[in-house]
């Protein structure tokens, strides 16, 4: 059991550890002794450990801030760089808790080696420390781009930062009361959780666990983190009842006697009161002496009253308020000013808005500490903070809704006289002018709202921008233009934060009032931010078109910028509708508007958007015009739209079938993305990459590449890339021979109640490849009697390929004569699938094999002459040994004539899937009877491969052994051993993996 003497601690030298983890309170510190070793043990001390977390959870008043004080003080002494940082229950500022922190971090560094260890990005940290250029000058500003691009930088600077400083110190950086963090503090701590990095650093992160307390956004996070192996959880609960006695026994100034029945009885009542809750006990322990219960004397507790009693109040809120009963008015009046001020406090505002002197101050400031509702900080700042947010929380509560909006105004009018104009203080203000709107001062909450809105956006928190604005919006900017104004403002938050549908709303507010005021330039703006909200999540509304074209009508004919604009968002939505023809004119048109007018970044996102053209614009003429978008962008120095064209021409020279331009571009991609620290190019570039290493037969990579995309997508708001994941795994584990681990998901998605994305197609897939021809036959059945129609909407592409290969596996006559038409068309060119998602190349593969399953014999015979020509040509090994075995097997049902040149082409088939180790197409090769090299599936010697037949063939072990004259405990091992190398649980799984390897015939 740990014992705490904080008089150790407060002359202990330990100067730079943060105000608030300086020890201060009264109560003694008991119990907790595994917790504490537990985190002593997280603290990386050694050179090249990793950085850790320790998320620590317990319902409120278990006791997490104290034992994260006492570890801190404990970890100073040793050395260790202490940062703070706690989130706020009532304002809730952008980053707050890594802002305080990291104030602190720049407080105590030498200059020099704050100035080494900022690096090359430092200059991005001026988002969140606006004085860091004064401590530190010749920082670059940060960079503009996209918002998840800004925001990757600003992350990867505050870890470049961590991990310099714990070259010389180790860091404990405590971050209290997640349970109120807000998004961008989330989002910060999940990448300094999950990112690849090292120092030596703890994060040691509080927050509640109730499933009140817990948040969606925080409950995100939390299973977010658990995937990482350096996150710990740690729980705190009730303290036990001999460390409630303990604890009373120090609160009295002795040593605890485990045989005095007084203090053993008072310890079980409060125990049982409490259930252990530390701030319980401590509470309950303060009002039974308070009230004579109990009386404390030279270290002796008396019971003086009967236990009957004595009893919990109903509630918090009873404690506080009998509390307050016996203090003076002026200590009332200043408690309920703080508790309208907040968790923690300093004491010059609170004293101009009591209207009191300072002598009074103090005097009432004393008799508040001694109360124990608050105490004081250790800061060269007189403030001071509540013993615990319940308490501050309970006050507040017991106010009336107009006595708080008076306290909310005296503050903020307190605040507005100092003359602070940090990020923080127009936070405060504008929370507190928000909150005092009933009573008075709208036009200064209005202000205010407005002002820390665009403060959260310039430090990327776009979540808490919108928040501001629409507080600004509902307390009612009078006049129309400035409401307008504000609603154009939410609307680009919200598209920032990746909330599409707050954005579109917000935007089309901002139209109604444009129209309202008759301004073109309003309604141009809304409909650019409108259209530009609907596109990137993938949104068709037919309304964009629509309101993009009222807005052409409406804006001044000079306004070039505005037309150039509204063209190319109105070309955009228009192919993004399928109106191509449309789309195609109108960019013309805005593309000779900006030449005309030499409006080269105007050019630029014109040209930019071309990619969208696909199916009325040939795809030389697209290539060349995003050739041109991404050289001007370069003159230009726009890295948005350089990286946007970049990436536009990958799936362009695969459309093209020039897989060599695309290696090389994806190439070019990868650096331009690490060069601009763009999360969403990192993501795009990965699983174009791992699209391309499927095609080459480099299923490692390609598993590799998905993964890293995936992780990349992670870090997006906004988007959900679970789906581009889901196919790309598709295609390496078939290949792989490891469609059975997908089966049971795949299963899922198909039962799913919306009829969207290829899955169901998938499945009849999977239950073919898997041997089950009867369930496949069901599905295609249910595929062709409902109409695949529906299947348009979400990458219609893969539905087919999966449908050709599903009904190839079964011969499905009927549902070929309904894949081939939509097929055909696209005879000669590749099948990529969205954009670039996954390529499975030439579309030729699949039409002959439709062809032939329709009884089209020379048909199919010119399809897959074409697939294999352009497969070749690609280099797309993977679809070489593809068409090549669908290719060999349509010609062995041809007849002798044909033989030969489908064992040739079988045998270069299995020679492919041999050497890039495509098991499941080696599979098949073997049903055929064609045989392989001596290589066996999973590692399987000869013999077991011989087992694993007969097991195919239902034997026991016993006639096994008789069939291959062994004995049958030698049979039983070499099963054993079968199981093991196949990865199967039974012998029924065993059978099923015989079959789909072609072991079980012959």
């Amino acid at each position: 059991m740990v014992k705490t003497d904080y008089r150790l601690f407060m002359q202990a030298e330990i100067l730079d550890l943060p105000d608030p983890l300086r020890p201060t309170s009264i109560s003694p510190f008991v119990g907790r002794a595994a917790e504490l070793e537990k985190l002593r043990t997280l603290m990386p001390r050694a050179e090249g450990e990793r950085r850790r977390v320790a998320l620590l959870a317990g319902e409120p008043g278990a006791g997490k801030s104290r034992l994260a004080r006492e570890f801190a003080a404990q970890v100073a002494i040793e050395g260790v760089l202490v940062l703070y940082g706690a989130c706020d229950a009532v304002v809730r500022t952008p980053y707050g808790p890594f802002v305080e922190a990291l104030e602190h971090l720049v407080r105590v560094t030498d200059e020099a080696q704050l100035r080494a260890a900022l690096g090359a990005g430092g200059g991005e940290l001026n988002r969140l420390i606006p004085d860091l250029p004064a401590r530190v000058g010749g920082l670059a500003q940060p960079v503009k781009a996209d918002a998840d691009t800004e925001r990757h930088r600003l992350h990867t600077a505050v870890a470049d930062l961590l991990a310099n400083v714990s070259r010389a110190r180790p860091i404990l950086l405590v971050l209290e009361d997640g349970h109120w963090a807000d998004a961008t503090t989330l989002l910060l701590l999940r990448h300094l959780a999950r990112s690849a990095w090292s120092a030596r650093l703890l994060i040691l992160a509080t927050f509640r666990d109730g499933e009140a307390d817990v948040l969606a956004e925080l409950s995100e996070t939390l299973a977010d983190l658990r995937r990482s192996d350096d996150v710990v959880r740690m729980r705190l609960e009730g303290l036990s009842g001999a460390e409630v006695s303990d604890l009373v026994s120090r609160s009295a100034g002795s040593d605890p006697d485990p045989n005095d029945p007084q203090l053993h009885e008072l310890a079980t009542t409060i125990h049982d009161l409490t259930a252990g809750n530390a701030f319980l006990v401590c509470e309950l322990w303060r009002a039974v002496v308070e009230t004579g219960i109990v009386e404390v004397a030279g270290g002796q507790v008396r019971v003086t009253g009967p236990l009957t009693e004595f009893g919990t109040p109903e509630s918090v809120r009873e404690v506080v308020s009998q509390r307050l009963s016996r203090l003076t008015p002026r200590t009332i009046e200043l408690l309920e000013l703080a508790a309208a001020a907040g968790p923690e406090f300093e004491l010059e505002p609170v004293r101009r808005a009591a209207g009191i002197a300072e002598p009074e101050l103090l005097a009432a400031l004393e008799e508040a500490v001694g109360s124990g509702m608050i105490e004081e900080l250790h800061a060269k700042r007189l403030a001071c903070r509540f013993t615990h947010e319940i308490v501050r929380r309970a006050l507040y509560d017991r106010l009336s809704r107009l006595r708080r909006a008076e306290l909310h105004l005296r503050v903020g009018e307190a605040l507005e006289s100092a003359g602070a104009n940090s990020d923080r203080a127009l936070a405060d203000l504008a929370h507190h002018f928000g909150a005092a709107a009933p009573f008075g001062g709208t036009e200064r909450a209005i202000d205010y709202n407005l002002r820390a809105a665009r403060a959260a956006s310039a430090a990327l928190a776009f979540d808490d921008a919108a928040m501001r604005l629409r507080t600004a919006i509902e307390i009612g900017i009078q006049g129309q233009p400035e409401r307008a104004g504000a609603l154009l403002e939410l609307g680009a938050a919200s598209h920032r934060a990746g909330k599409a549908t707050d954005a579109l709303d917000a935007f089309a507010s901002a139209a109604e009032l444009a129209r309202a005021l008759d301004s073109g330039e309003l309604l141009a703006r809304a409909a650019i931010g409108y259209e530009d909200a609907c596109w990137r999540p993938g949104v068709i509304r037919a309304d964009a078109i629509e309101l993009l074209e009222e807005a052409l009508a409406a804006v001044d004919d000079s306004n070039d910028e505005l037309r150039i604009g509204l063209l190319a968002g109105l070309s955009r939505a228009l192919d993004f509708a399928g109106e191509r023809e449309r789309g195609a004119l109108v960019r013309d048109n805005a593309i000779a508007l900006a030449r005309r007018y030499e409006d080269r970044a105007g050019l630029a996102k014109v040209l930019v958007g071309s990619y969208w053209a696909r199916g009325t614009t040939p795809l030389e003429e697209i290539l060349s015009m995003l050739t041109e978008a991404r050289d001007l962008a370069q003159e230009l120095g726009d890295a948005e739209i350089h990286t946007e064209a970049m990436a536009w021409r990958v799936p362009t020279f695969v459309a093209l079938c020039d897989l060599d331009s695309a290696r090389a571009e994806v190439v070019a991609l990868r650096e331009m993305a690490e060069h601009t620290a763009q999360p969403f190019m990192h993501h795009v570039a990965e699983h174009y990459g791992s699209a391309i290493a499927l095609c080459d037969g480099n299923l490692a990579d390609a598993e590799a590449m998905a993964g890293r995309s995936h992780d990349w997508a992670r870090l997006l708001t906004g988007r959900d890339a679970s789906g581009t994941h889901g196919i790309q795994m598709f295609g390496v584990r078939r290949e792989q021979g490891r469609l059975a681990e997908l089966a049971p998901v795949i299963r899922i998605l198909a039962g799913g109640a919306e009829r969207e994305g290829p899955w169901r197609p998938g499945l009849a897939v999977v239950l073919a490849e898997l041997g089950m021809e009867r369930e496949a036959k069901r599905e295609l059945s249910r595929l062709a009697a409902e109409g695949i129609d529906g299947y348009q909407a979400s990458l219609w592409l893969a539905t087919l390929t999966y449908l050709t290969d599903a009904c190839a596996a079964v011969n499905d006559e009927g549902m070929a004569a309904i894949v081939y038409p939509e097929l055909e068309p696209l005879a000669g060119t590749n099948v990529m699938i969205g954009h670039l998602v996954a390529c499975y190349g030439a579309a030729d593969r699949y039409l002959g094999m439709l062809a032939a399953i329709l009884g089209e014999p020379g048909r199919a015979e010119e399809h897959f002459e074409q697939a294999m020509e352009q497969n070749r040509r690609m280099g797309a090994s993977t679809w070489v040994a593809h068409t090549a075995y669908e290719y060999g097997r349509f010609l062995l049902r041809r007849g002798r004539r044909a033989r030969d040149h489908a064992q040739a082409l079988l045998g270069e088939a299995a020679g492919l899937a041999e050497r890039i180790g495509m098991e499941g197409l080696l599979g098949k090769i073997r049903l055929l009877g064609v045989p392989t090299s001596d290589v066996l599936p999973g590692g399987l010697s000869p013999r077991e491969a011989q087992i694993l037949k007969l097991v195919a063939r239902g034997l026991s072990n016993r006639e096994i052994g008789q069939e291959l004259t062994i004995s049958e405990h030698t049979a039983a091992n070499h099963i054993r051993n079968i199981l093991r190398k196949t990865d199967c649980a039974n012998r029924t799984e065993a059978a099923s993996y015989a079959h789909r390897q072609g072991l079980a015939s012959g």
